[in-house]
């Protein structure tokens, strides 16, 4: 086990996973030039939020370890991060784009400078944990990116269904991306690192169980969202993505607990 585990390391990619998923879902969905400028502007914040909390968290760990290119591969998705939001407030749309798909190959490249030092020179262990963060950030980033959409309807009365349809296809993508994430999180004996997070964990396996269990549920809320949404009933699906950003939280710090403490 390298030196990257704990929960400082958990928080760190967890919330690395949400700002890299929030952004690349705006370009991955038909958004762009369909929902207005504040929808834009909600969701970069949540992405800087995130990757200036990930960059805090992750700074113990990685610099104990030594990891300089991780930690440049933080600062550069942070600054994008910081200069997407910067070109939304300043309505310059063109350079927002430009900057904000720039960010996720930057973001990827973060994840996969982590996956790098926890693999320790395994490259098994490198390619695992590589997916494992990336599926968890489409995950969690559509999860967001839905939820806060179907209150983006609440504002702009005019906006079509089309959007709010295809972030709701896309979750129910996510919902396997999710359990391919779950699942990398092995089982086995209970840690050291563990037994510190939480009490329950003193159950062996128990944090896998549980992350798949929370992807299972997020699958019958995508099944709702669908149905909700193409019945035009965009207030009711929001409420079920309310329950699904929690319950995807849920799954994702239970997977990572087991995945950064083995």
């Amino acid at each position: 086990m390298t030196g990257l585990s704990g929960s400082r390391s958990i928080f760190a990619v967890i919330l690395l996973e949400i700002a890299l998923g929030s952004l690349a879902v705006l370009w991955v969905t038909p958004v762009w030039g369909v929902v207005k400028r504040g929808y834009f502007l909600l969701v970069a914040a949540t992405v800087l939020t995130c990757a200036v909390l990930g960059q805090i968290a992750a700074s113990g760990p990685l610099g104990h370890l030594d990891a300089g290119r991780a930690q440049t591969a933080l600062w550069a998705f942070t600054a994008l991060s910081a200069a997407f939001l910067a070109a939304l407030m300043a309505s310059r749309m063109r350079l927002a784009r430009v900057v904000g798909v720039l960010g996720v190959p930057a973001g990827a490249w973060a994840i996969v400078e982590i996956a790098v030092v926890r693999g320790d020179g395994d490259a098994g262990r490198t390619v695992a944990g590589a997916v494992a963060m990336l599926t968890g950030a489409a995950f969690l980033g559509v999860t967001w990116d839905g939820m806060v959409l179907g209150h983006w309807y609440l504002v702009d009365r005019k906006l079509t269904a089309s959007p709010m349809k295809a972030l709701s296809l896309a979750f129910s993508g996510a919902v396997l991306l999710g359990l391919v994430s779950a699942t990398l999180g092995r089982g086995g004996e209970v840690t050291a690192a563990e037994r510190g997070l939480n009490p329950l964990l003193l159950v062996s396996s128990l944090t896998l169980y549980l992350a798949i269990g929370l992807v299972a549920v997020n699958a019958l809320l995508a099944f709702f969202v669908h149905k909700l949404v193409a019945e035009g009933s965009i207030r009711a699906a929001t409420g079920m993505l309310y329950l699904a950003v929690i319950m995807a939280f849920s799954a994702e710090f239970a997977a990572k607990a087991r995945f950064f403490t083995i």
